[in-house]
């Protein structure tokens, strides 16, 4: 920093006469600066106000000016700030479009030497700062807006109630020039629970200039069909033991019920308020193991039927393994009934 950006600070004690200088607070002064005045009421360390230093800034002249990497915080007047706000600080960076980090120890120097320390002392600092002279800045603010922009079709679409949760976006991010614009997408189909997204930015052409990573988590509240008591496997399941309860399905792990069709029976046995799942279903047999059947041999116009025994369960149209009582053979036969089962 060259020594003429250092601010130049003045201090006018006022002494006034006994018995008075007693009930003064000693050492009140006036601060001075481009010839202008701000007391000490306004610049103390119990002012209501403070001067929030930003963690990313564009900057547009030779020399960064507060106003570009700060605002105020608290009920600063606003003649206060319109004079801070013109100081200039350092010089920018030499090229366009090129961010450069400083970091805190070194911000804090600098806004020391440019303002002094009773101004220094009342700004509040990042880890560290980056400053981009011409471009734009877009902070995590603006990513959230361009997120939702373009998640919301998607979202609206999906079964239930879909928001956003735990969104992990960058703090900030630089474009180099007027004409770059950035896209947010996610990085395979939208599905409910945590989301990688890719965040591109892109130059006039639409070509990509970089790509972050970001993530969010989905959250999607829907009616789902649950035990209304437990059910044990092997159960029939009937519309009394049935019950529809709202879950998050960013949690569920499985293709759901969707609570139609059937008869169908349990495979395993799930808890009380516990969601049914499609996999947890197998179709009411048509036949049941060791139930005696009739087997059919079927050849043309040729038809022969003999008594057998059921090897397993079986469900309308399936392959089933039955012991002609007869040959006391064991051969596969389709399930046509309740009752009979035919060899082709």
């Amino acid at each position: 920093m060259n020594s003429e950006n250092r601010t130049e600070i003045r201090r006018i004690s006022l002494v006034l006469p006994s018995p008075w200088t007693v009930a003064v607070v000693l050492g009140l002064s006036i601060i001075l600066w481009a010839g202008t005045a701000v007391s000490q009421s306004d610049t103390g360390t119990d002012v209501a106000w403070r001067i929030r230093i930003l963690e990313a800034a564009t900057v547009s002249g030779p020399k960064v000016t507060l106003g570009e990497i700060a605002e105020p915080v608290g009920h600063m007047p606003p003649e206060t700030w319109q004079t801070l706000s013109g100081r200039e600080l350092w010089a920018s960076p030499a090229e366009n479009g090129r961010p450069m980090s400083m970091p805190r120890h070194k911000l804090k120097d600098q806004i020391r030497r440019a303002l002094g320390p009773e101004l220094e002392a009342l700004c509040l600092f990042p880890g560290a700062m980056a400053i981009q002279r011409g471009g734009k800045v877009l902070r995590e603010a603006d990513l959230q807006q361009i997120l939702i922009k373009t998640l919301t079709p998607q979202m609206t679409a999906m079964p239930g109630e879909a928001g956003l949760n735990d969104v992990r976006l960058p703090s900030y991010i630089f474009l180099a020039h007027a004409g770059q614009e950035v896209n947010i997408e996610p990085v395979s189909k939208l599905a409910p629970g945590r989301v990688s997204l890719r965040i591109s930015v892109l130059d006039l052409d639409k070509s990509v200039a970089r790509r972050i990573t970001a993530s969010a988590f989905l959250d999607v509240w829907a009616t789902v069909p649950a035990a209304r008591e437990p059910i044990n496997r092997g159960e029939v399941l009937t519309p009394d033991k049935i019950m529809f309860v709202r879950k998050n399905l960013a949690y569920v792990r499985g293709e759901l019920w969707d609570g139609v069709g059937g008869p169908h029976r349990m495979k395993r046995s799930v808890g009380a308020e516990q969601i049914i799942y499609v996999s947890d279903l197998d179709q009411v047999p048509l036949i049941s193991k060791g139930a005696q059947i009739t087997l059919v041999y079927q050849r043309g116009t040729v038809r022969l039927e003999v008594p057998a025994e059921a090897m397993a369960d079986g469900a309308s149209g399936q392959l089933l393994a039955v012991r002609n009582l007869q040959s006391k053979n064991i051969v596969k036969a389709t399930v046509q009934d309740n009752q009979t089962v035919l060899v082709n």
